[in-house]
């Protein structure tokens, strides 16, 4: 890479060297001893000069190589024209900008911007809260804008925002500025400690999340000062190379003095960017991070409701809106209807269909920022739960029934089951038995309770007048002869019955079980019993003769 001096001696002769015809046909500036001016920085050297329409440009040319500088260039001046933003100075890379010592080198113009850096302009304007809140609202429209087209620049601080006679902003030095097509290229600056993110220092690949920490911390330290001029001159911010915040803040940042400070000043925007801030540090990476401003407006639109259903033609439902710092605000249903514009309310309604809400504010910047939220309409759960006997006998079977409708779930004594159905309980049951059912609907859970009953059996009584006894018989009954043989017994007992006589006997009674008898086998004994029964229908048929 060519040295500084030789890249001045160029500059010098530009009528020859200078390739760049916009530059060649400019008139470099010179002090007053008739010297070239010259800033010079790390890897590059910036000849201001005016052009012949007398805009003032910065012609720079690169002494020190950096990786893949020239590409990187190339693609930042093309994003940076395709753009057109007012706060990004015209830029443009030109391949074959300068000769120097015989070689071709790349350069670049910016146009020049006459002002003062943004903490210069701070310090100048402490007292003017008017100044300080426009020039707040400036940079925050700044940002979104740099958001919404993905780009970073990389090194946001103090000396790369300028403002000029006008109060407007402008972003200088682009080294380290990132556009979409960059994605993925290594990070090679990693910027003032004071406005970056502790993690930046192990930041490998660049990204639109460049500067999220540091647009917060610029933010912060602007609306803080505009509140309080006081923290300006308390943190001699005049003479630092730094706003309000240092890097050992990020340390421990509810024990630094600044938290303190911003904190004593009771201010709901500034609590807001606190409580950001926090979230930031505890993020272990700045792909962690989303832009502050969005953070901010979400904390910032307050949009709620107190039901997220309610039962169709019962109950109603409060939407509550408040929107800090907004110029106006529509808040509409889902057919387009305008239900109010005030910046802060509460409305009741009552709606016969689900029915999704919608607020958009615009807020003082010109952004705009919106919300909806969702009111569910329901009928509730229809619930039928019945037995087609709620009585029964022990052991009788029933069967059971439910019906449910707007059901989310449905549980028969714990179990799952269809929305409907029935069950039948074969065997019955021996006491009584209580059934529940369970359904989840819309608006939380219902238990509906069946008991069926068991029958008691019937019990009977009956008085009766004892019986008198008057007289008995004794009925003498032998064994058969062919019994006996069959026995191969010496001796069988007689059959024997004595018979109380009563006024009314029971002649349907069966044979008594008095008899008792061991024999050798199972023919024997039926022959046996016949024969007693013949003998017990005579004994019956003497005991009714004899009644008669």
């Amino acid at each position: 890479m060519p040295t500084v001096p030789s890249i001045r001696t160029s500059v010098e002769n530009q009528s020859v060297l200078v390739l760049d015809e916009h530059a060649k046909n400019g008139i470099f500036r010179r002090d007053a001893r008739d010297r070239l001016i010259a800033y010079t920085g790390g890897f590059s050297v910036v000849f201001p000069y005016e052009a012949a329409n007398g805009e003032k440009w910065a012609f720079r040319c690169w002494h020190s190589d950096v990786n893949n500088s020239q590409r990187r260039y190339e693609i930042i001046s093309d994003a940076i024209q395709k753009a057109q933003l007012d706060f990004l100075c015209e830029f443009e890379y030109t391949e074959k900008g300068i000769n120097v010592e015989g070689r071709i080198y790349p350069t670049t113009r910016m146009r020049w911007v006459d002002g003062i850096t943004i903490k210069d302009y701070i310090y100048q304007n402490r007292q003017s809260k008017q100044l300080l809140e426009k020039l707040a609202e400036n940079f925050l429209s700044m940002t979104r804008t740099m958001h919404r087209m993905s780009f970073a620049h990389g090194d946001l601080q103090h000396g790369n925002i300028l403002v000029n006679n006008k109060h407007q902003l402008f972003l200088v030095d682009y080294d380290s500025f990132y556009c979409q097509e960059l994605y993925g290229e290594a990070d090679n600056v990693t910027g003032l400690p004071d406005y970056q993110h502790p993690s930046r220092v192990k930041n490998r690949k660049v990204s639109e999340k460049l500067d999220y920490f540091s647009e917060l911390i610029i933010y912060l330290s602007l609306i803080a000062i505009s509140l309080d001029p006081n923290l300006a001159v308390k943190y001699r911010i005049n003479d630092a190379d730094r706003l309000l915040f240092e890097a050992k803040d990020y340390e421990d940042l509810k024990k630094s003095n600044i938290y303190k400070d911003l904190r004593n000043l009771n201010d709901n925007n500034v609590d807001n960017l606190i409580k950001i801030l926090e979230d930031y540090l505890l993020k272990p990476s700045i792909d962690d991070l989303s832009p502050f401003e969005e953070l901010l407006s979400q904390m910032e639109l307050v949009f709620e409701i107190d039901k997220n259903v309610i039962r169709k033609g019962i109950d109603s439902a409060v939407v509550s809106w408040s929107v800090h710092d907004a110029r106006s605000v529509v808040l509409k249903d889902d057919n387009d209807n305008v239900i109010s514009e005030d910046i802060k309310g509460c409305i009741k309604v009552s709606p016969d269909q689900s029915t999704e809400y919608s607020i958009k504010a615009t807020l003082r910047d010109g952004s705009s920022i919106s919300k909806m939220l969702f009111l569910k309409v329901s009928e509730g759960a229809i619930i039928k739960f019945s037995s087609d006997k709620l009585y029964v006998f022990p052991g009788i079977p029933f069967t059971i029934k439910w019906d449910v409708k707007n059901a989310k779930s449905v549980k028969l004594d714990g179990d799952s089951v269809d929305s409907s159905g029935s069950f039948t309980i074969i065997g019955g049951i021996e006491e009584d038995t209580t059934y529940k059912l369970e359904v989840e609907d819309d608006f939380g859970n219902q238990d509906l309770l069946l008991k069926v009953s068991i029958l008691p059996i019937p019990v009977v009584k009956m008085h009766v007048n004892p019986p008198v006894f008057k007289s008995s018989i004794i009925l003498n009954h032998g064994i058969s002869a062919s019994a006996m043989a069959l026995s191969k017994t010496p001796e069988l007992p007689k059959l024997q019955v004595k018979i109380p006589f009563v006024e009314t006997a029971n002649l349907n009674m069966e044979l008594p079980h008095f008899v008792n008898l061991k024999l050798p086998n199972e023919t024997l004994w039926h022959r046996i019993k016949c024969s007693f029964n013949d003998a017990w229908n005579s004994i019956k048929n003497k005991i009714k003769n004899k009644l008669k």
